[in-house]
C-alpha cells in the first residue's frame, strides 16, 4: 500500500511539472500573438514573468538534478591520545527508481574512485519506493575503497529494508545495523558505528558496543534526528555523519530550503557543518549533513546539486 502512494505522488509530481510547462508556453505564444508588435507594459511582463517560471521549472526539474558535484570540506576532531587523518567519501538518499537509474549510480561510482577515498559511507534510501528498484544498484560493486551503508526511511516504509540489505552485501557493501566495526584508515584506526534508521527507533547504545575506546569514532545514520535521543548515547562517537533532509532539495538564496524538511530539528538543521550538544552532560559533536544524490516527491532539485561530500578529517 505504501509503494502504491508514493508512486501516486510521483505521477501526480510528473503530471503537474509537464502540464505546466505545456501550458505556459501555450498561454506565452498567445500572448505574443495579440501583442501584434503594440507595447502593453502588462503584457509584456507577464510574458517575462512566465518565461523565468518556464526556464526555472525546466532548469530544475531536468538539467539541475543532472549535475553531479563533489566537494571537500575539512573537520579537525577533538580526539585525545590520537592522531590521524582521513579522505572519507560520504553520501545519501541514492532513491533508484523513477528518476535515477542504473546509469547514475555508475556516475556516482565513477566519481567516487576519482575522488580516492579512504572509505566511503553511505547514508541510507538506496530505493525510492519498491524493493526491485534495488538491482540498480550493480555499479556498486565497482567501487574501490570499503563502502560501509545504513539503511534509511525508504529502504524500510515502501520496500524489505533486508532484501535492500542483501542486495547491498552482494555487491560488497558493509551494512551496519546498530553495530560497530573497527578498521585501519591512513594507518590509524577508526571505529566505523553504523546506527538504523531514527523512525525505526534504533538501539543506539548497543550500537557502540565493542568500539576501541583508544580510536576515533565516525557515527553515521540516514535521520540527524538521531542526536534527539534522551540518553545522549549518540555523543560516544567523535563525528556523526547524516542525511535524509536533501537540504531541502529546493533552495533558494538567503532563503535556504523551500519546502519543510522531514525532521523534528527543524529548518536550521538543514545541511553543513553543525554542533549537536548532548541533552545529559556537556558533551559537544559536529554532525555533518549531506544533500544526497537522488530526489524523491519532485524531480526538481534547485540551488542544490546532487552532491558527494569528501570529508578530510584530522585529529
Amino acid at each position: 500500500m505504501e509503494s502504491e502512494t508514493i508512486g501516486l505522488a510521483w505521477w501526480v509530481f510528473e503530471i503537474v511539472i509537464f502540464v505546466f510547462l505545456i501550458g505556459v508556453g501555450i498561454v506565452v505564444a498567445e500572448l505574443m500573438a495579440r501583442a501584434k508588435g503594440r507595447w502593453h507594459w502588462g503584457r509584456w511582463a507577464a510574458i517575462v514573468i512566465l518565461c523565468v517560471s518556464w526556464l526555472v521549472i525546466f532548469y530544475g526539474s531536468f538539467v539541475e538534478p543532472h549535475i553531479l558535484l563533489d566537494r571537500e570540506v575539512p573537520i579537525e576532531l577533538n580526539v585525545d591520545d590520537a592522531s590521524g587523518v582521513a579522505r572519507v567519501a560520504v553520501l545519501s538518499d541514492i532513491h533508484v527508481g523513477p528518476y535515477k537509474h542504473e546509469r547514475w549510480t555508475q556516475r556516482v561510482v565513477d566519481r567516487l574512485n576519482q575522488l580516492d577515498p579512504d572509505v566511503v559511507l553511505i547514508a541510507g534510501d538506496f530505493v525510492s519506493g519498491r524493493t526491485e528498484e534495488a538491482e540498480m544498484l550493480r555499479p556498486l560493486k565497482d567501487v574501490v575503497a570499503p563502502v560501509y551503508a545504513v539503511i534509511g526511511n525508504h529502504d524500510h516504509q515502501f520496500a524489505d529494508p533486508r532484501a535492500v540489505e542483501a542486495v547491498l552485501e552482494a555487491l560488497g557493501v558493509q551494512v551496519l545495523r546498530d553495530e560497530t566495526v573497527s578498521t585501519t584508515v591512513s594507518d590509524a584506526t577508526v571505529n566505523l558505528v553504523g546506527i538504523d534508521d531514527w523512525w525505526l527507533e534504533p538501539n543506539v547504545k548497543r550500537a557502540f558496543d565493542g568500539m576501541s575506546t583508544d580510536a576515533v569514532t565516525i557515527a553515521f545514520t540516514h535521520n540527524p534526528d538521531v542526536i534527539l535521543g534522551e540518553d545522549g548515547a549518540v555523543f560516544n562517537a567523535d563525528l556523526l555523519v547524516a542525511g535524509h533532509t536533501h537540504c531541502g532539495q529546493i533552495r533558494l538564496p538567503f532563503i535556504g530550503p523551500v519546502p519543510p524538511l522531514p525532521t523534528e530539528l527543524g529548518r536550521a538543521w538543514d545541511c553543513k557543518l553543525l554542533t549537536a550538544r548532548s541533552p545529559t552532560d556537556d558533551r559537544t559533536m559536529p554532525v555533518w549533513i549531506t544533500p544526497g544524490v537522488g530526489e524523491t516527491g519532485p524531480r526538481a532539485r534547485l540551488f542544490n546539486p546532487p552532491t558527494i561530500d569528501t570529508l578530510i578529517l584530522t585529529w
